[in-house]
């Protein structure tokens, strides 16, 4: 990975710590199972049944049939420390909150932001510094030097992420409130989608997640490049359904055990995404 696009991850990476200031290997409190004596309930006794959307690599992905990322990682040593078995469910992004509301998952981890509107009917578990950052391909990199650079250009973005909010978000403030062209936005059903979009021509910019951008960069070095400031900086997090304290709490200290000892960050650099290492904490947004 080339020096000059980890330091702009890295870069990204402070600004969100900042800002935040189906597989096997206790849970809800309207759940049937006691896990042993650790204070919570779990669905499934012995068992954290998981969910997740396995399309978000680094974090969450298929390698062939196999489920792997970072997040798969973290979650089943959590899940190990907490002398549990874990157990994967599979489901795409949009169906994530309502399966842990309704209790037919213990937990969700897939790249979800902790946002206040979220916090209304779930609790989370911070535990990664992640941004949203715009990003091109290297003969167009030029072209984009200041925010204005993006008024007026057709960028695509994931209708099903924060990064579209937050991309409208700029567009007001940033192009329309100035006198320049709102931003042009091309919107897909995945980051995946709106990738294609750039690499068809259709989209002069698209955005996506650092750490994201990270693992491409892994992948195919010097296809992309980041431009422009950080467009969003909020954690990632692990949720629980709202008032489910002691499974968040377990978590969380779980989750502080390994960042204290080293666990989450050696997993983090296994992927390539050790910048955005952060200590854990419950509902960390504010605003």
């Amino acid at each position: 990975m080339t020096k000059k696009f980890l330091g702009l991850i890295a870069a990204g990476a402070a600004v969100a710590l900042l800002a935040g200031c189906s597989g096997s290997a206790g849970g809800n409190e309207s759940g049937s199972s006691k896990s042993g004596d650790a204070g919570f309930t779990t669905i499934v006794d012995g068992t954290l049944t998981v969910g997740l959307s396995p399309d978000f690599p680094p974090m969450e992905y298929l390698d062939g049939e196999k489920l792997i990322g970072s997040d798969v990682e973290l979650i089943t040593e959590v899940a190990k420390r907490l002398n549990l078995d874990v157990k994967f469910e599979q489901q795409k992004f949009d169906q994530l909150i309502n399966s842990v509301r309704t209790d037919r998952v213990d937990l969700v981890i897939s790249g979800m932001s902790d946002t206040v509107e979220r916090q209304k009917t779930l609790d989370f578990i911070d535990y990664y510094s992640s941004t949203g950052r715009f990003y091109t391909t290297p003969d167009r990199a030029g072209d984009f030097a200041k925010p204005t650079d993006a008024c007026g250009v057709p960028i695509a973005v994931s209708t099903k992420t924060d990064y579209y909010p937050a991309l409208q978000e700029y567009s007001a403030k940033v192009c329309e409130a100035a006198g320049e062209p709102a931003v042009k936005i091309v919107g897909a059903d995945s980051g995946a989608a709106a990738r294609l979009q750039l690499d068809q021509g259709r989209a002069d910019l698209a955005v996506q997640g650092a750490e994201n951008l990270a693992y491409f960069e892994e992948q195919d070095p010097g296809k992309y490049q980041i431009v422009l400031d950080v467009l969003i900086a909020q954690p990632f997090a692990a949720s629980v359904r709202k008032g489910n304290t002691a499974l968040a709490e377990a978590v969380r200290g779980v989750l502080q055990e390994m960042y204290d000892d080293g666990t989450t960050e050696k997993i983090l650099t296994k992927y390539g995404i050790e910048d955005g290492l952060r200590p854990p904490a419950i509902n960390e947004v504010t605003e």
